[in-house]
């Protein structure tokens, strides 16, 4: 009895373990912070520096920054659904690196609050990113930078 039962089993292994692999299609967004540094002798380096680093989906959607007390935190308001939307990835550090859904993405970097010119300045862009597609985005913070203010994502590349 035991034998007529196993023989079902092992053929259902044996057709589950014929079935063809797929090759898997990584979509990886790596998202690095820097910022200049200004030598006594006048001349400039970059060199990684610690952020706050939030990613939104922008799927039909656009994002008003000035409207979004919170954004910060992970809220940002969205001007097409008039509506505060949370945070789809998040990180604190030099750099973010993750596995993502292709799309159309929003990223917004906060250099921490510090006694450093350039305390609490931000820059924000909007990116798409294709299946399989691995995408690199360096936000480079100029050396200059006053604290809490703007500052535009393609300024220093």
């Amino acid at each position: 009895m035991n034998k007529l039962l196993l023989l079902p089993l092992l053929f259902i292994l044996f057709l589950s373990s014929c079935k063809k692999d797929e090759p898997v299609l990584s979509t990886t967004m790596n998202l690095e912070v820097m910022k200049q540094k200004k030598s006594s002798t006048g001349e400039i380096t970059v060199e990684p520096t610690s952020a706050i680093i939030h990613v939104w989906s922008a799927e039909n959607r656009e994002f008003d920054v000035n409207a979004s007390p919170d954004i910060h935190f992970g809220s940002i308001y969205d001007k097409t659904t008039k509506s505060f939307q949370t945070m789809r990835y998040g990180a604190i550090g030099i750099r973010m690196r993750e596995h993502i859904q292709p799309g159309r993405y929003f990223a917004n970097v906060l250099l921490p609050k510090s006694s450093n010119k350039g305390s609490l300045a931000y820059s924000y862009t909007y990116f798409e990113i294709k299946k399989g597609e691995n995408l690199d985005l360096t936000k480079i913070f100029s050396h200059d930078v006053e604290s809490g203010v703007y500052e535009d994502w393609d300024l220093n590349k």
